[in-house]
């Protein structure tokens, strides 16, 4: 299909034929053929001379030269009327030709026409300013040449079929006259020719390479939004206005072991997150609503894992909004919180405790104050019971028994001086200085001081000696603080639980390697197991108001004196506290 040239062009537009001029050539030709006629009739048939033939004709001749005449002027008409119709059926054909031309010259996209052997035939103007070949080196080569290898195995195998499927498409790679190439969408059709017969190939290609380019750019911005999406910490998602899940990073997933596909397309609160507990998915609905109204929403939840395990969740939906204000999307997050909280909740208990410390240390220096002002009267009192009894021995008449009470308060004076005495050394930060002691005298010093705080217990202890009057070298005022801390937690537990006939035993022995062992026991209620493992760990106790401090620095205490202190955590009743010094030779 060549392009209409101007010659073509001019030809049609200065075509001079007028439709009266073919009027006057068929008025002409009637004429002649009459002047004919006469001329027969005069010289073949001797009708009379020419003259005779125009000035006086018969009838019959008359109208038969005027019937030809007028014939000869239709005809001419009828002719005119059909040229008029070609030409007007080429100017058109012209017309449309050089639309076409100016169409397929202005394509942004490669056009060619091939023949059935791939040959080009035709190329439109954009291939040769895109690729750099000029047209002699386009036209009447296969266009497969202008294809990568890749490209010319696609082509292989797209092509042999298109007669009979007509219309294929695919993507090939276009090379340039640089050596470079191009991303082209090539689609091919068969175009028949009048007799039905397909002899000439349409080939559109569209470069596709920004699209492509594009394309790329998202999948790796999508990578790269599912790398940082899967792999933080949080938990995360995306909800729509109503609620439904459309996506779960994988952390959020993994905690409830399921999949994308378990939980997309649900309602978030029918999610395993949160069907543990019916308060939080009304919660969770009534957060919903309000971030589909464009609030933030933000509240703490208890979860379980898919382990069982339970966490604390700073939990919140964020509405992300389109420009008109409208909600498009709620954004579901929740950080783990648990070892925060604990933190917190031991941070708040530790105050508490300090503070108890804090109450406890001003109590003690207020006890040592407190017993540092009556020692001078009670050394009084006992110098004045001292001199009542000289005198009362020196009189001759006194009141029956008047000596014994008089001695009765002077031994009673002189106890109290001792626990007043044994208070203020217990409170005190202690010598440090570690002596000789006999360990059962030691024992039996420790029974009798807290014997005034069981005066109105009916638990009752009993010691057994054992270790043979042997010595150890050690701080009293420590290991009595040790042995004190032994036997009131044996008397509170008792207590404790309501048990009438309390029994604690405290009894010493001589065991191997020369060490010398102290055992408290009791007949309480035993061991708490959920303290058991760690009951020697700060901070741990039983207690509702314990603070857990007494059997971890009675521990420490012992192993500072290169002994141990041990519980028996296979008895069956009651508790029983071992404690083993080296004994002094």
């Amino acid at each position: 299909m060549p392009p209409m040239t101007e010659q073509d062009h001019s030809t049609l537009t200065n075509a001079p034929a007028s439709r009266y001029n073919l009027i006057w050539v068929g008025a002409l030709i009637g004429i002649g053929f009459c002047f004919v006629d006469i001329l027969v009739d005069v010289m073949l048939f001797n009708e009379g001379t020419v003259r005779d033939q125009l000035l006086h004709p018969s009838a019959p001749e008359l109208w038969m030269r005027l019937s030809f005449i007028v014939f000869s002027m239709g005809f001419g008409t009828y002719a005119f009327t059909v040229l008029q119709r070609e030409r007007a059926a080429r100017a058109r054909e012209l017309e449309a030709e050089k639309r076409l031309d100016v169409l397929f010259n202005s394509a942004a996209e490669f056009i060619f026409l091939i023949d059935p052997e791939g040959t080009i035939l035709r190329a439109n103007q954009c291939v040769f300013t895109t690729t750099g070949y000029p047209s002699d080196e386009v036209i009447g080569r296969n266009i497969k040449e202008f294809f990568t290898p890749n490209s010319q195995d696609t082509s292989d195998c797209n092509f042999p079929g298109l007669r009979e499927r007509g219309f294929k498409r695919a993507d090939i790679d276009f090379v340039r006259k640089d050596g470079s190439s191009i991303n082209m969408e090539c689609s091919a059709s068969a175009v028949p020719d009048a007799l039905g017969d397909f002899t000439t190939f349409l080939i559109i290609l569209h470069d596709i390479s920004e699209r492509l380019r594009v394309a790329r750019e998202l999948e790796e911005s999508e990578r790269r939004f599912r790398a940082i999406f899967n792999s933080t910490y949080q938990f995360i998602g995306l909800l729509d206005p109503e609620g439904t899940v459309l996506e779960a990073n994988q952390t959020a997933l993994d905690f409830i072991g399921l999949t994308n596909t378990d939980v997309v397309g649900k309602p978030f609160w029918e999610t395993p997150w949160w069907t543990h507990s019916p308060r939080l998915q009304n919660r969770l609905k009534e957060g919903v609503g309000d971030a589909a109204h464009g609030e933030l929403v933000r509240f703490e939840a208890m979860h379980t894992g898919k382990e069982g395990q339970t966490v604390v969740i700073d939990f919140s939906l964020k509405p992300v909004l389109n420009e008109q204000g409208e909600t498009v999307l709620i954004i579901p997050e929740g950080r783990d919180i648990t070892e925060r909280k604990h933190a917190e909740e031991e941070a708040k208990r530790m105050q508490q405790e300090s503070a108890h410390v804090m109450r406890l240390s001003t109590m003690g220096e207020m006890a040592s104050g407190m017993a540092h002002e009556l020692n001078q009267p009670l050394a009084a009192l006992i110098s004045y019971c001292g001199t009542a009894l000289k005198l009362a021995r020196n009189m001759r008449s006194l009141p029956e028994g008047y000596v014994d009470i008089l001695e009765r308060a002077s031994g009673q004076a002189i106890r109290a001086g001792d626990i007043i005495r044994h208070l203020r050394e217990f409170v005190g930060k202690g010598s440090n200085n570690k002596t000789r002691v006999v360990l059962d005298d030691l024992v039996q010093g420790v029974i009798n001081f807290i014997s005034w705080d069981r005066r109105d217990s009916d638990i009752q202890v009993t010691f057994l000696p054992g270790s043979l009057s042997r010595e150890v070298f050690v701080d009293s005022v420590q290991i009595e603080q040790v042995l004190i801390n032994l036997i009131k937690n044996s008397c509170e537990a008792i207590r404790d639980a309501g048990i009438s006939d309390g029994q604690v035993e405290i009894s010493t022995r001589l065991a191997a390697e020369g060490l010398v062992e102290v055992t408290v026991a009791d007949n309480g209620p035993g061991i708490d197991p959920a303290v058991a493992g760690s009951l020697f760990k700060p901070y741990q106790t039983s207690k509702e108001d314990g603070m857990g401090l007494g059997l971890s620095i009675s521990r420490s205490i012992v192993e500072a004196h290169n002994g141990k202190l041990w519980a028996d955590e296979q008895r069956k009743k009651g508790a029983l506290f071992c404690l083993s010094l080296p004994g002094y030779d």
